[in-house]
């Protein structure tokens, strides 16, 4: 026992480790595979990033990473966005909102809208994208705090000048979701672009209040702290201060992360400068026309790609499927045949075998008939003869006329024609009862079950058959159970077959003893009843036989057709139990009846 535990011991930590190590070496994969990533991501290598980025994909996919396969999904439409693919990116986030929806992954809807509202916002459709990104704050909930406080700075820079007062409600949601989560990082961004709204709406209280929040937390020196916007706060700054000067040079250094020519004729008009302002917004459009055209051109030249790919697959798909049906036509005929030829068969052949079955079947209960007949005759022509013989021959003598009689001679007459009688009465009972039971099929029904207390029905057999005891043996009920342990069984089928068992040990035990012991075996969940005597015994070429029908030990003349024991196996498995000669007992015969503990 305590071998095979530690062996499964053994297995159940040999398993564990191999599955932390597959773990680990996938987390090391995903890794590895997640930095390459972001490497083409900023490296702008078209071929190169779509190539990885579908293996990527693929690849968290099969592991069932649904959470990475999205966000790598929407990274993928944000390099869209980068790269001017607008036409490409809305199929992207139209591919990321068909797998979420198709996966039911609820949670995930959002990505989809925030995704779709950075691309609207991209093509200047502040509609679209203020829709979308309303959307997207509404799906996502607290489940993505980041994500919120992103979508709520899109939210305020979208708004900045068509409505700066909800644009600085965004701007502060962002903000004191940031604080709530002690995020370093998005709380300077937030701030930073609170500073934006109120410097391009001239609202300079405001700006210097948040101005000194901003700079003490960037001067606190924190490493999670951004300094995306620190170029554009600063010039602000200056521009509040009256530096126009010092603001435009700082501006033309670039990489402010806002609109920088909207940002250049705000200076202007603050510093009086109607030339540079006109020049600002001369270049602003320029600037606006370039952009659109290079969308537009972009989204046409992805538009007519698209197109081309999309014809050259529809012809392919086409002719596969035109194969395709074809094939599965040919295929489904010669299937359908081989079908058909081969059911025909095997019914021709179920059906011969089904007859040769009844044959023989047929057969073998006509032969088995035929030997049980033989036997029958056999065994009832000499077993009746002889008791009908002695009641003839004693009847005969009772009827003589002048034959007298004592007392002592009329009982024991009696008393013989009694045995006789009863001897006969008892053969025909056994061949009524083998005949009864070999009617009944299956297991007695459970509605025929009573508690039993086993103690009890084994002392009252062994009351009422101990008067056919031979004198000088000896007689005994051994028992490891309490007296109040009770089963649940058909109590009367039990009796019948110890009485028969017991009436065998009584009939071929002429010295010694005869034990019924009880015994209740835990492990098997059985108790088990076990009659040993001390008589002739069973010899060993017989005991295969003794539980079939008209069958007796040779060389034995006691009474009887050789049914009890029959009787008792088909009793015994009519309640669910058995009945054995034990194999290893030879002073006598031993058999063992067992009964399942029923609930």
């Amino acid at each position: 026992m305590n071998k095979r535990l530690y062996s499964l011991l053994t297995v159940l930590l040999l398993f564990c480790v191999s599955s932390a190590l597959a773990e680990k070496q996938d987390n090391r994969k995903a890794s590895e595979m997640y930095r390459q990533f972001r490497a083409l991501y900023e490296k702008g290598d078209d071929s190169a990033f779509y190539q990885h980025a579908h293996a990527f994909e693929a690849y968290l996919k099969s592991t069932g990473d649904l959470k990475s396969y999205y966000k790598t999904m929407t990274n993928e439409g944000f390099y869209d966005i980068k790269q001017n693919h607008l036409f490409r990116a809305i199929q992207t986030a139209q591919t990321l909102d068909q797998e979420v929806r198709k996966n039911q992954s609820i949670d995930y809807y959002y990505l989809a809208s925030g995704l779709m509202g950075n691309i609207y916002r991209a093509s200047h459709d502040s509609r679209r994208a203020e829709q979308y990104f309303m959307q997207a704050l509404d799906e996502v909930d607290d489940r993505d705090p980041k994500f919120t406080m992103v979508t709520q700075r899109d939210l305020a820079i979208l708004l900045c000048l068509k409505n700066p007062s909800q644009a600085i409600d965004y701007a502060t949601q962002s903000e004191k979701l940031a604080e709530k989560k002690k995020d370093i990082d998005n709380l300077s961004l937030s701030k930073a672009m609170k500073l934006y709204i109120q410097f391009m709406n001239r609202n300079k209280d405001d700006f210097d209040k948040t101005y000194r929040e901003y700079d003490q937390l960037r001067q606190q020196g924190d490493s999670a702290f951004n300094h995306q916007y620190d170029r554009i706060v600063d010039i602000a700054r200056l521009t509040f201060d009256g530096n126009y000067g010092e603001a435009l040079d700082k501006l033309k250094e670039g990489r402010v992360y806002v609109d920088s020519s909207l940002v250049a004729l705000y200076i202007y008009h603050q510093a009086g400068d109607v030339d540079g302002g006109f020049k600002a917004m001369k270049r602003r459009f320029v600037e606006m026309d370039s952009l659109f055209c290079m969308i537009q051109d972009a989204n046409f030249n992805q538009m007519a790609t698209e197109r081309t790919l999309m014809r050259s697959r529809e012809e392919a798909a086409a002719n596969k499927k035109m194969v395709k049906r074809l094939t599965n036509w040919i295929i489904g005929i010669v299937v359908a045949f081989l079908i058909i030829y081969i059911m025909g068969r095997r019914r021709l052949v179920r059906i011969i075998w089904d007859k040769n079955k009844k044959l023989q079947t047929a057969l073998e209960r006509a032969e088995e008939m035929s030997r049980m007949k033989t036997a029958f005759i056999n065994n009832m022509s000499h077993e009746i003869r002889t008791p009908l013989n002695a009641i003839g021959g004693f009847s005969s003598l009772l009827c003589q006329p002048g034959i007298e009689l004592s007392e002592e001679e009329k009982k024991d007459m009696q008393e013989r024609i009694t045995y006789n009688v009863e001897l006969i009465t008892t053969i025909a009972n056994e061949v009524m009862e083998l005949s009864s039971s070999e009617s009944e099929t299956g297991l007695r029904p459970d509605s025929e079950m009573s508690d039993v207390v086993i103690n009890d029905l084994c002392r009252k057999l062994m009351n009422t058959l101990e008067n056919n005891t031979n004198e000088g043996v000896e007689t005994r009920f051994i028992t490891n159970v309490a007296d109040d342990f009770t089963i649940r069984t058909h109590q009367s089928t039990v009796n019948r077959i110890l009485t028969h068992v017991y009436d065998n040990a009584q009939k071929f035990t002429e010295k010694g003893s005869i034990e019924l012991r009880c015994e209740h075996d835990q492990l098997a969940g059985q108790v088990r009843l076990i009659v040993q005597d001390t008589g002739v015994g069973i010899k060993q070429e017989d005991r295969g036989r003794i539980f079939s029908r008209f069958e007796k030990a040779e060389g034995n003349f006691k009474e009887g057709i050789g049914l009890g024991l029959p009787i008792c196996k088909h009793l015994a498995r009519s309640i669910g139990g058995e009945i054995i000669l034990d194999p290893d007992y030879f002073d006598g015969c031993r058999f063992i009846l067992s009964i399942p503990m029923m609930p």
